[in-house]
């Protein structure tokens, strides 16, 4: 018996009406997603890649449950997410976690990162205090901060360092599946690659399902197993990381890869750890 799929998107569309200028015209319509269809399955890290506007935002919104499609089903874990009202999609919020692509809008100013962090679990009613107070402490040391990091506030820290809160705030709750949204084109290159590897860690150590969504290929191939490309709203093509960069099919798929930088050929096969340690070793002979 083959093993459930952690996300299964099948036939989603999502459609848009513009204003219509006339009375007696029809609303012209926007197909910002169309058809897709893809099973992830779990522990599986999948990219979403495709330039702005491309539909990558709102396909990401409805498989958050943040948007409903006009056509098709969105299952986690084997359960329709648009099956029930808004207001009963509190598991969703458990199982599934977000990280932003900028983390001092992601984090409100005002609160300490210990109640950042703990957000989710006070949401979902998970724990007591105390125990939430432990899984905070826990979380900041995972993600490579103190405990005492709890005490201080966003403002306090650098990017690479509030992209590091909200990798713990997401894994706060023990999801199955963590969203990272553009989660480094935020950052300064040098922190790129700590970050990346940091998102590697978390997904093995905590078994996730990681789906990365990034307009840049050289990214995505350091992170992910299987990429799908998206153009117009439609998947243009679905492989294997290497199998894409190797030989793709589609001309989209060729004209994306003719963009990436060359410098990414001469990294090809590097893990994120290596790079990081190029890169703090380029940094320093600059100072």
């Amino acid at each position: 018996m083959s093993e459930t799929p952690t996300i299964s998107l099948r036939g989603v569309g999502r459609d848009f009406h513009r204003a219509r200028t006339r009375l007696t015209e029809r609303p012209p319509v926007v197909h910002a997603v169309r058809d897709v269809t893809v099973d992830i399955a779990p522990g599986e890290r999948f990219g979403i890649v495709g330039e702005s506007g491309s539909g990558k935002s709102t396909l990401l919104r409805m498989i958050c449950g943040l948007d409903r499609p006009t056509t098709g089903e969105i299952l986690v874990e084997g359960t329709p997410i648009h099956a029930s009202p808004p207001r009963r999609l509190g598991w969703l919020r458990q199982r599934l976690q977000l990280v932003f692509q900028d983390p001092m809008s992601s984090l409100d100013p005002r609160m300490r990162v210990g109640d950042i962090v703990a957000e989710p679990l006070v949401g979902q009613r998970i724990g007591t205090p105390a125990e939430r107070r432990a899984r905070v402490a826990e979380l900041l040391e995972r993600v490579g901060l103190s405990a005492d990091a709890a005490k201080r506030y966003p403002h306090q820290f650098s990017g690479g360092q509030r992209q590091r809160i909200s990798v713990a705030r997401a894994l706060a709750p023990n999801p199955a599946v963590l969203v990272a949204d553009e989660p480094v084109s935020a950052l300064d290159v040098s922190v790129r690659a700590q970050v990346l590897n940091l998102l590697d860690e978390v997904v093995d150590g905590f078994d996730l399902t990681l789906v990365f969504v990034s307009h840049d290929l050289s990214v995505v191939r350091h992170v992910c197993d299987r990429v799908a490309v998206m153009r117009q709203g439609e998947f243009v093509e679905v492989a294997p990381t290497e199998q894409l960069y190797v030989d793709a099919q589609h001309p989209y798929t060729r004209q994306l890869l003719a963009a990436v930088p060359r410098l990414d050929a001469a990294l090809a096969g590097r893990t994120a750890t290596e790079l990081a340690a190029r890169t703090l070793a380029a940094t320093e002979e600059e100072t």
